[in-house]
Formats: structure tokens, C-alpha cells, sequence
């Protein structure tokens, strides 16, 4: 059984009902059942997949997320000890970061950055995420 990390586009996809990518993330949540694998919440990535929603619920004229909602599922992570904060040691990590951004010439955002230096320091393992050019990346490690 391994930790799979959940990339905040998998988090928003299956919280937010009418998100495109919905039924994919419905699907990973279901093979990580399927296969024992247990899904990783990083801090950081939860923060970004809340202001993705946050965003929709502001601009979206029609099939807004259900903010409330969304938010009590989160609350309920929280309460659980189920996200991961790893948001202490960025401090540490920053230049490393910052130098996969700047040998990606910015294919990779801060967070995708961060997620390939969390893989190449052994904290993390691979990565559920429906960002073909994260997971395409060379040495990025995708979960299936």
C-alpha cells in the first residue's frame, strides 16, 4: 500500500460536481480503494484547490461549486489529521524549488516544482494529477 498524493486539480475535480474533470477524479478515488493505495493531502496543494473553487464560486454565473460544502469536507479533513502540512519547511526547500522552475523554463509552477523536489528528497512518493505536463515531466513520478 503506498501514499498517493492528491494534486489540487484531482482535489477540485471531485469536489466540485460540475467540474470537466469530475468523473476522472471520481474514478481515481475509486482505484485508490481498489488497489489499497491511500490518498496524500498536502497542505498546499488543498490551499490551492480551495482557491481554484473559491474563484468559480465568484465568476461562474451558473453551476457554481457548493463553497459551503466544500468547505465542511475540508473542515472534516482537517479534523481527521488527514492533510499533510508541509508548508513549514518551504523556507527550506525554496531555492531548490526555484531552480526546477528555472530548469523547466516555467513549464512547472511552484507547486508542481515543489511537488518534484518533496519526490526527489523521498517525502513524498507519486502524485495522482490530470496536468499532462507535470506528469510528463522527466523524473516526475505520476501515479497511474
Amino acid at each position: 500500500m503506498a501514499e498517493v498524493v492528491l494534486d489540487a486539480n484531482v482535489l477540485v475535480g471531485y469536489w466540485d460536481q460540475n467540474d470537466v474533470l469530475h468523473k476522472q477524479a471520481l474514478a481515481v478515488f475509486a482505484q485508490l480503494e481498489a488497489t489499497g493505495d491511500k490518498p496524500l493531502m498536502l497542505d498546499f496543494l488543498v490551499a490551492e484547490a480551495i482557491s481554484v473553487v473559491c474563484r468559480r464560486t465568484m465568476q461562474r454565473k451558473t453551476n457554481r461549486p457548493d463553497l459551503g460544502a466544500i468547505l465542511l469536507k475540508v473542515q472534516a479533513l482537517f479534523d481527521r489529521g488527514d492533510i499533510e502540512f508541509l508548508n513549514e519547511d518551504v523556507e527550506g526547500r525554496f531555492l531548490k524549488v526555484l531552480d526546477v522552475i528555472r530548469d523547466s523554463t516555467g513549464a512547472l509552477n511552484f507547486h508542481d516544482a515543489t511537488l518534484m523536489v518533496l519526490q526527489q528528497e523521498g517525502v513524498i512518493e507519486e502524485v495522482a494529477t490530470f496536468d499532462d505536463a507535470l506528469a510528463k515531466y522527466p523524473g516526475f513520478r505520476a501515479w497511474a
